[in-house]
């Protein structure tokens, strides 16, 4: 789905870059599952997110794989980092970088449970529809 501004109606923007604009995914229901998750971290880490959005929106790269880098194995799925926190996204035509969900990373491998739900959101949004 498309608005009169061009964009799918399922987004909202979080930062526009001369390089790209980063936008929260949002569902059926209108919740935006990786803007609601990280308003309920601590005040630093949000601000740690936010300066890795901002740069990504600026230059279109992160190049330290320790705050960003492609989850091997998945259909271009990417990662966001601060410490154990993560923040799934996928890029999408017209310089677009969309933010799926957030979660705590258990331990050394990112869940396949949450791999596919980023998947999920990724084959929707291509479709112009909404999980």
């Amino acid at each position: 789905m498309v608005n009169p501004s061009g964009r799918h109606s399922s987004t909202r923007l979080v930062y526009r870059g001369a390089m790209l604009s980063i936008e929260f995914y949002v569902t059926h229901g209108g919740t935006a599952p990786a803007e609601e998750w990280l308003e309920q971290l601590p005040l630093a880490s949000q601000q740690k997110f936010a300066a890795l959005f901002v740069r990504m929106g600026d230059t279109g790269k992160i190049w330290n794989e320790r705050k960003f880098k492609h989850l091997t194995g998945t259909d271009h799925i990417f990662e966001f980092k601060v410490k154990a926190d993560r923040v799934l996204c996928f890029f999408f035509v017209g310089k677009r970088l969309i933010l799926t969900h957030g979660f705590r990373k258990p331990g050394d491998k990112t869940p396949k449970s949450e791999i596919e739900r980023a998947e999920v959101c990724k084959r929707a949004f291509e479709q112009g529809g909404r999980t």
